[in-house]
């Protein structure tokens, strides 16, 4: 039995994607930080061992005997940057060098790492930049490695669809900047159809790909989707100017405990067009996504599986 190793198994992404791969026959390690909760989430069928990306020696030992290695990591959280001044971009870059000398101390080639729409070197954002060169390091480290980059991802749980969701059930609701960055979305099972797939796909290797459905809206476009599908009139929404975020970032990620520049980043990130081109990776995997309104419906029943096209 084939062994795959899930980095984020917790997560949204990683839940689904776990649940995934084990219906389908592999054996899946999940390295966690907190094997208690991992235990009340994931399949009592999947291997859970302790682990920080932040750690070394814990990759280390998290890669041993696995043939490939799923990294869904998502740095809101409080990670180990390695340094006491470092954002959780430092964290996230720290963590993937780790992932990445353990894949060679253990002879580990085959690696999926999941990041998202519009990174770029040159970007408005520290997460753009700080993924972009995350992005570099993996696809110039020798592994046999595939990038996805996803926008928001349509599934209970996420945070940007959650949040969206929030928006929509209200008459009023406040609407981070002006509203009108642009937007393509992917439905959770579309986008770990993808992951899955790719996984023994030759052609993606030392490759990157935007992925999405055929649907481009803006914020305030999908939240009076969303509107709709709940069956609701969209809300008015009021703006809020994107100088006063910034200003009150700061304050908001100690309240919430956000590492240090996370929240500013999404707020800027709201203005932002995150389109992409999804072309290339469907010339290799044909596969026809969920439309957004689809995707919110498929979600909100609470089954978002379904067998691929």
């Amino acid at each position: 039995m084939r062994k795959v190793l899930v980095l984020g198994g917790t997560g949204l992404v990683g839940r689904r994607l776990t649940e995934t791969l084990l219906r389908g026959g592999f054996a899946v390690r999940c390295s966690v930080r907190n094997p208690e909760r991992a235990r009340q989430v994931l399949p009592a069928a999947c291997e859970i061992v302790q682990g920080d990306i932040g750690d070394l020696r814990s990759m280390q030992a998290a890669t041993r005997s696995v043939e490939a290695v799923y990294n869904t990591v998502h740095t809101l959280s409080a990670q180990k940057s390695g340094s006491p001044n470092g954002s959780f971009v430092d964290a996230e870059l720290a963590g993937l060098e780790h992932i990445v000398a353990a894949c060679r101390e253990n002879g580990v080639r085959r690696m999926v790492y999941l990041t998202f729409l519009g990174i770029a070197p040159d970007g408005p954002t520290e997460w753009a930049r700080g993924r972009w060169k995350a992005e570099q390091l993996l696809l110039h480290s020798g592994l046999d490695a595939t990038v996805l980059r996803p926008a928001q991802i349509v599934g209970k749980g996420g945070f940007g669809f959650d949040s969206m969701m929030a928006q929509a059930r209200r008459r009023v609701t406040p609407v981070l900047g002006s509203g009108k960055g642009r937007h393509r979305n992917i439905a959770l099972d579309d986008l770990v159809h993808y992951m899955v797939r790719v996984l023994d796909e030759p052609r993606a290797f030392g490759k990157a790909f935007d992925v999405g459905c055929d649907d481009v809206l803006t914020t305030d476009e999908m939240i009076d989707t969303a509107a709709r599908v709940l069956g609701k009139a969209p809300p008015r929404k009021v703006h809020v100017p994107l100088g006063l975020l910034r200003r009150v970032a700061p304050l908001i990620e100690r309240a919430a405990k956000l590492p240090r520049g996370a929240f500013r980043d999404l707020a800027v990130g709201m203005d932002l067009d995150m389109v992409g081109d999804p072309r290339p990776l469907r010339e290799i995997i044909p596969h026809e996504p969920l439309r957004y309104a689809q995707a919110i419906e498929r979600a909100l029943q609470g089954d978002e599986s379904r067998p691929p096209r």
